[in-house]
C-alpha cells in the first residue's frame, strides 16, 4: 500500500478543491493510504471529506498575502515545516505556494507530482508564487511527473517549461451519481420562476469569470423580448460590483444573486442552459457538472471546453471568445425549443461518459506506475 499525501491551499469553494474532495474520497483504499494537508484551514468543501482521509493543516486560518510572505523560506525549508512526515508520494494538486513546497521534496524515494489546473500563459503566470523564473523551474525540476487537467493546459505550460520527467493528462474527477441524485432534490429557492427561461453560471465572483458579459447578455434578452431570468450561482469579491452593474443596465428584477449554494445542482438541472463566459479556464469542473445535470452548456473557447463539448458542437456550443460570437450563440436557446432540446439531449448523454469510478481508476493506475 502507497502513502500519498495531496497538498492543497485551502478546500475553499473552487471547482480544483472540490475536485480534490471527489479523487481522495474516491480512491482505492487497499492500494493507498490516504492523507490530505492544506496550507490554511478554512472552506466548506472540508465537510465533504470522507471520514476516513486524514487530514490536517499547516496553519489554522487563511492569512492575506501568504504566498508573499511563504517566500521568507526557501522550498526545501518550507517542506520540512509543512510536510514533516515520509510519504511514498505527495501531490501539490494546485499551482503558486503548494508547488513551491512540493519543490522542496527531498531525493529520498519520495515520488513528488505537481497537478497543473490553470493555463500557464505568460512568464508572470509561471512565475507566480515563486521567488524567480530560476526558483520555479528548479521546482518544476524536482516533479517524477507533471500532470494537466485538460491538452489545453499541458500546451500552454510547455511552451513556458519543457520538463525532463513523465507528463499525462488526466481528467477531473466528478461525484457523478451525487450531483444526479442532488440535481433532482427539493426543496430549491421557491423565487426560481418555472414558466420563465431560467438560465446561470457557477463559480467564484471575481473577474476571471466574465459574469459582467453575461449581465450584459441578460440585458439584452430582455431587450428582445425573451422571458429571461439570470441566475449567479456562487459568491466572491466582485459581488457587489455586479450588483451595481445589474442595477445600472436596470435588470436587477431579472437576475438573482444566490450565492454559494452546497447543492447548486438542483438550481442548474433547472435552467434551459449553464453558460461560462471566462478568460480562462483549465477544465472547466461546473461546466461538466451541468452536463451531469442534464443542462445545456454553451461556452467561450476556452482551456478544456472543446475536449469536454467536442470541437463541432457534439456536445455542447463552442464559441469564440468575444461578446460578438457568445450572444447570437446564447439566444438561439431562447428562440428555438427545438434546438434547446437537442442540446439538453446531447448533455444527458455527455453526462454519463463522466463516471467518477472511471476517472479515479485511471488516476490511481497513473500513480502506482510511477
Amino acid at each position: 500500500m502507497k502513502r500519498i499525501l495531496f497538498l492543497i491551499h485551502d478546500l475553499g469553494p473552487g471547482g480544483a478543491e472540490k475536485v480534490l474532495v471527489n479523487l481522495v474520497n474516491g480512491i482505492d483504499r487497499s492500494k493507498f493510504d490516504v492523507s490530505l494537508r492544506t496550507l490554511f484551514d478554512w472552506g466548506p468543501n472540508r465537510e465533504a471529506l470522507a471520514p476516513d482521509v486524514r487530514y490536517s493543516s499547516w496553519f489554522p486560518r487563511n492569512i492575506p498575502a501568504n504566498s508573499h510572505w511563504m517566500k521568507l523560506w526557501t522550498p526545501a525549508r518550507l517542506w520540512k515545516m509543512i510536510v514533516p512526515e515520509k510519504y511514498d508520494i505527495v501531490v501539490s494538486f494546485l499551482e503558486g505556494p503548494c508547488a513551491r513546497v512540493a519543490g522542496g521534496c527531498p531525493e529520498d524515494g519520495t515520488k513528488a507530482v505537481f497537478w497543473i489546473h490553470t493555463p500557464i500563459l505568460n512568464e508572470k503566470k509561471f512565475t507566480e508564487g515563486f521567488r524567480s523564473r530560476d526558483e520555479a523551474e528548479r521546482c518544476y525540476g524536482r516533479a517524477d511527473a507533471l500532470v494537466f487537467v485538460s491538452e489545453d493546459v499541458r500546451s500552454a505550460f510547455l511552451k513556458q517549461y519543457r520538463p525532463a520527467r513523465t507528463t499525462a493528462v488526466l481528467h477531473n474527477v466528478f461525484e457523478s451519481g451525487r450531483i444526479r441524485q442532488a440535481a433532482g432534490e427539493d426543496p430549491i429557492d421557491p423565487s426560481m420562476d418555472r414558466t420563465l427561461l431560467n438560465w446561470c453560471g457557477v463559480g467564484k465572483l471575481i473577474p476571471l469569470k466574465g459574469w459582467d458579459r453575461m449581465l450584459r447578455i441578460q440585458r439584452k434578452l430582455i431587450d428582445e423580448g425573451f422571458p429571461a431570468h439570470f441566475w449567479l450561482i456562487g459568491d466572491g469579491p466582485q459581488r457587489q460590483e455586479l450588483e451595481h452593474l445589474a442595477d445600472q443596465l436596470g435588470i436587477r428584477d431579472t437576475v438573482t444573486f444566490a450565492g454559494y449554494r452546497s447543492n447548486p445542482y438542483a438550481y442548474i438541472s433547472r435552467c434551459i442552459l449553464y453558460v461560462c463566459a471566462s478568460e480562462r479556464e483549465g477544465f472547466s469542473t461546473a461546466a461538466v457538472e451541468a452536463l451531469l445535470c442534464g443542462t445545456p452548456v454553451c461556452s467561450v473557447d476556452v482551456g478544456g471546453m472543446k475536449e469536454i463539448l467536442g470541437s463541432g458542437g457534439e456536445y455542447g456550443v463552442v464559441t469564440d471568445n468575444t461578446d460578438e460570437a457568445l450572444y447570437p450563440a446564447v439566444r438561439r436557446f431562447f428562440a428555438d425549443p427545438g434546438y434547446r432540446q437537442a442540446y439538453q439531449e446531447k448533455a444527458g448523454r455527455r453526462g454519463r461518459e463522466f463516471d467518477r469510478d472511471s476517472a479515479v481508476g485511471k488516476i490511481g493506475e497513473f500513480l502506482l506506475s510511477l
